[in-house]
């Protein structure tokens, strides 16, 4: 078998995956730990394939289904000739070639101690300007805050010995957004488990639950940072999958999803480069002002018919408050909903406590209006992960409700 057809097996031997092609011989680990790829992860590394072009290269292959962010071109740094292939269902779904950025933010440290950004009290975030050599070791790094200049040995050094610390750079799996949000929740206090079996959660619908999802609880630092991540990166790798289209604006419900607008904003463009505006609505009419302009609907004084919406929201259980948001967003001159993104899914039919009706809440949301229900985490897999911590009363009441009210069954 030659060359080429070795190559060929390599690539095409892949459901699902990454393949970074065309790294330079004896830099494909330094190149993996750029991806950032995960401990349980199957990844593949060949090292000095024959190459008409290179003589001699490494090749990376990832299985699995992942998010590439903008931070994978700092790949070029150590493999400027490098290609990334995503293969979906076998097939080569994108070829590219990976170039270096021209600006890289909050990436590298700046060398010069007086520079603002490394003052002790100022988290200011560095961006540099990247200066192309005709060799890659001619590459320079401009700080646009003090004019200093970063040549290529210490750049090397950051990225091979130092390692990149910014979350969303390289991989990013279904998995791992899960495993990020469920941390959140359980250690921010936003998943609670009624405190003593006579001690129920009374919903909005009436039903008495074993638990209650309130991420209204998670007011700090920590927990929003994981909230914005794990809101930005699901929602782009659905966008990279095509189940997501573009869109021009989140929607977030009053009042918790007033902040997940506006995180989610700010996460895809820090993470991800997208430029999106957020937009919530007002419990009570606005009397005072500008009315015109967000009467009802608050940043819709920016709003051009035809624009796409997409709208974010905690938790879904029955689905009513849902109706009320895309009756709302009707105040809008011809918009369009691409869909709705919730934390959590509580994964339960339609009803109240005594009627309990065939369909769930994403089910008639999909079927009345058309729009798809997309959600990070679901009761089901959280239920797997924490039963074995719970006592065989609270575990009865959690099987019991699921048995009536449960679009799945527990297990």
């Amino acid at each position: 078998m030659d060359s080429t057809s070795k190559r060929e097996l390599l690539v095409s031997k892949i459901d699902n995956g990454i393949v970074i092609d065309h790294i330079p011989a004896g830099k494909a680990f330094q190149v993996l730990r750029l991806l950032k790829v995960e401990p349980d992860a199957q990844a593949f590394i060949a090292q000095n394939v024959d190459s008409k072009t290179m003589g001699r290269k490494d090749l990376i292959k990832v299985e699995g289904t992942y998010l590439t962010s903008r931070q994978i071109d700092l790949i070029a740094f150590l493999a400027p000739d490098a290609t990334l292939n995503i293969i979906q269902d076998w097939d080569v779904k994108e070829k590219r070639k990976i170039q270096l950025p021209k600006q890289v933010e909050g990436i590298f440290r700046c060398p010069n101690p007086l520079c603002p950004t490394n003052a002790q009290y100022t988290p200011s975030r560095t961006i540099f300007k990247v200066e192309k050599g005709e060799r890659i070791e001619e590459t320079k790094l401009n700080c646009t805050y003090c004019g200093s200049v970063t040549y290529y040995g210490p750049i090397l050094d950051q990225l091979t010995r130092d390692g990149i610390a910014v979350e969303g750079s390289g991989l990013v799996s279904q998995e791992k957004i899960e495993r990020v949000l469920l941390d959140a929740l359980v250690k921010g206090g936003a998943l609670r488990f009624q405190p003593t079996p006579k001690e129920p959660f009374t919903l909005k619908s009436g039903r008495k639950s074993p638990y209650f999802v309130n991420l209204g609880a998670l007011t700090d630092g920590e927990s929003l940072g994981k909230l914005k991540w794990a809101f930005a990166s699901y929602i782009a790798l659905q966008m990279e999958k095509g189940e997501i289209p573009d869109f021009d604006y989140v929607f977030g419900p009053s009042y918790k999803g007033i902040s997940l607008a506006a995180l989610t904003c700010e996460g895809l463009r820090e993470l991800y480069g997208m430029k999106k505006r957020f937009m919530y609505d007002r419990k009570e009419e606005k009397g005072y002002g500008d009315m015109t302009a967000d009467k009802v609907i608050v940043g819709a004084g920016y709003y051009k018919p035809g624009q796409r919406i997409l709208v974010v929201d905690d938790t879904i259980t029955t689905g009513a408050t849902k109706i009320d948001t895309f009756e709302k967003l009707h105040l809008l001159e011809d918009h369009k909903v691409v869909g709705l993104v919730i934390a959590v899914d509580r994964q339960e039919k339609m009803g109240d406590a005594d009627h309990i009706e065939a369909k769930t809440p994403s089910e008639n949301i999909e079927e009345e209006l058309g729009i798809k229900v997309f959600s990070i985490q679901n009761i089901k897999t959280i239920y797997s992960l924490i039963k074995d911590g719970l006592d065989p009363e609270m575990k009865r009441l959690w099987l019991e409700y699921y048995n009536k009210y449960g679009a799945v069954k527990l297990e």
